[in-house]
């Protein structure tokens, strides 16, 4: 059955704003858990956004250059969130008199690693040739990232568009192997995208949860 790539586009818009909400959600909830002052500014900064874009959507459906322009923003925003309570978990961990229970602190850590590879799967999803509706109008001139099936059309189906899940398993390989192991990246921009997803993945899982074991064993 031949996959449209408008049909896939729709889809694919469906499944990044729920992950959207589901980030702004889950990084509200670990700035709460680790009483960051003021944590209430960044999701409720990205909500207003989400909300900006819905807008857009609905009433100007033909300026997707003014949309794609807010969710780059957007997912920017959620990268910053990421950061702050990765740093904000670090330093609890490491530099408090009494850092919290080793288990609050793996579970802490394995929600900050889902909603990375979440952020980056959006991120790459937006960033790659312009964007999702260029990529579906069939006007995307230079990738971002080449997929396998791209460049071997003679094992591939002929009507192979990438989807969010493809790029949400980007991001999972990113966040898992440090560096690119399905899709390469092509431009400075997505390999710059890759190496803040790898050192994020890298201080969660190398440090955060190392910590925790330590804790657990001491």
């Amino acid at each position: 059955m031949k996959r449209e790539p408008q049909r896939v586009l729709a889809h694919d818009q469906l499944f990044a704003a729920v992950a959207a909400l589901g980030i702004v959600a889950g990084q509200w909830w670990i700035m709460i858990d680790l009483q960051i002052q003021w944590h209430w500014v960044l999701p409720t900064v990205a909500i207003v956004m989400f909300a900006a874009i819905v807008i857009v959507y609905l009433v100007r459906r033909r300026q997707w250059r003014l949309r794609r322009g807010i969710e780059i923003a957007l997912a920017g925003l959620l990268v910053v969130g990421d950061s702050v309570n990765l740093f904000a978990l670090a330093r609890q961990a490491f530099f408090l008199s009494r850092p919290e229970g080793a288990i609050e602190l793996l579970f802490t850590g394995a929600v900050l690693w889902v909603m990375n590879v979440l952020v980056f799967g959006v991120f790459y999803w937006l960033l790659d040739a312009g964007g999702p509706d260029m990529r579906a109008s069939g006007l995307a001139k230079q990738h971002d990232f080449i997929f396998p099936q791209q460049t071997d059309p003679e094992n591939s189906p002929t009507d192979w568009y990438p989807s969010f899940g493809d790029y949400l398993y980007l991001a999972f390989t990113g966040a898992t192997s440090f560096g690119p192991t399905d899709a390469m990246p092509y431009t400075r921009r997505a390999k710059a995208a890759m190496a803040v997803e790898g050192a994020l993945a890298l201080v969660t899982l190398g440090v955060i949860i190392a910590r925790a074991v330590s804790l657990v064993t001491d």
